[in-house]
């Protein structure tokens, strides 16, 4: 994907469900680790 050649260390992942409850996955590139997160709180945990 054009992302990982880009070497964004973090991947966002919204699904119909969590968008309609307000949540989205977060997976750090480098370890494989997902999170499920409320969209601020991820957003918090990308800009560091």
């Amino acid at each position: 994907a054009e992302a990982d050649l880009m070497g964004h260390p973090w991947q966002i992942i919204v699904g119909p469900r969590g968008a309609a409850n307000g949540m989205v996955e977060l997976k750090r590139r480098a370890t494989g680790e997902r999170f499920e997160l409320p969209v601020a709180e991820a957003i918090a945990k990308v800009r560091g």
